[in-house]
């Protein structure tokens, strides 16, 4: 007989959209329990996952998605740390993240939060309108400029190779020198990203892509929440990983902490994460225990495992299937 599987499903809100491909503001996902662990399914459907409903749908078929199966393995890690009574984050140090900008949150607090906390990055979304990004980051590195705090910048594809040559030949000249990395600046091509890289001296960071990378790039992001960042490094020796969260659930967030904390300790070529985005939604009981301070995020202990205990056993759970 197998094991059942409890669900929860629940919404996040954020003040503005998440990223260049998504309009949306409000988030359907599902937390499960199997066997007294907890994990989190939270799909986006921009990026081709199926609905939550169908996630679940499937899987109380028996039927596993990459969503659902990273769900699962989540939910067996934490159920062991908890049965034993310890944190997964026992002897583990959580790397550094930079700075995750939301523009549903007024501009001078997050600057004034950045320089104050000693953030090493900040990473925004970029917009096809390229010239409101230049504008941004020109902004940004104008206030930063004495504290050296790189910029990041994530396209998720949307321009096309022409466009991105504009915006960085635009780019003032002080931007240029703050910037860190773009990511997937337009749909990944190996000889035209290697092309674009050696004309403009910029690196490159792939997210979309990653299984069929050559060249090209220089850095690897990786959401471990969607996938074994184990599978992406085994592919990508020579770059070093940027490990983030999949912008999803405070438990969602903290498995990505978790996974990324065991990529340190196992020495892997880490570059700053992007694991602090508790900021990003609006608070929940959840988000209210979440708390980053200069890039470093502390984690939750309560109940052991991933943590949050009591708030997890206070939910309604509803048995799937």
């Amino acid at each position: 007989m197998s094991t059942p599987i409890y669900v929860h499903e629940y919404l996040l809100r954020s003040g503005v959209a998440l990223n260049a491909v998504s309009q949306r503001r409000v988030f359907a996902g599902a937390l499960i329990c199997v066997d007294g662990g907890y994990g989190c399914v939270h799909p986006w459907p921009e990026f081709g996952d199926a609905p939550v409903e169908e996630q679940l749908r499937l899987l109380g078929e028996g039927i596993t998605t990459p969503v659902t199966a990273m769900a699962l393995r989540c939910a067996e890690i934490d159920g062991a740390a908890r049965r034993a009574g310890v944190s997964l984050f026992e002897e583990l140090e959580i790397p550094r993240s930079h700075y995750s900008w939301s523009f549903a949150t007024d501009t001078e607090p997050q600057m004034q939060r950045v320089m104050e906390e000693g953030w090493p990055a900040i990473k925004a979304k970029g917009f096809a309108n390229y010239g409101e990004t230049i504008r941004f980051l020109e902004g940004c590195a104008k206030r930063f400029e004495t504290q050296g705090v790189r910029l990041r910048v994530d396209f998720n594809g949307v321009l096309d190779r022409l466009t991105f040559e504009k915006f960085i030949e635009f780019m003032p000249l002080r931007v240029y020198r703050a910037l860190d990395f773009v990511e997937d600046p337009f749909p990944y091509d190996a000889d035209d990203w290697e092309a674009v890289r050696q004309r403009w001296g910029v690196k490159l960071a792939l997210d979309k892509g990653w299984k069929s990378g050559t060249h090209g790039f220089d850095a690897v992001v990786v959401k471990p929440g969607r996938r074994d960042w184990r599978l992406v490094a085994e592919k990508h020796p020579q770059q070093p990983l940027v490990l983030t969260s999949a912008m999803d659930h405070a438990l969602g967030q903290m498995f990505a902490a978790y996974e990324a904390a065991v990529a340190l300790a196992e020495c892997r070529p880490l570059d700053f994460c992007g694991l602090c985005t508790e900021h990003l939604f609006e608070k929940d009981e959840f988000f209210e225990r979440v708390r980053s301070h200069g890039g470093f995020l502390e984690a939750d202990r309560s109940g052991g495992g991933l943590g949050f205990g009591e708030v997890l056993e206070s939910l309604p759970w509803r048995k799937l299937g």
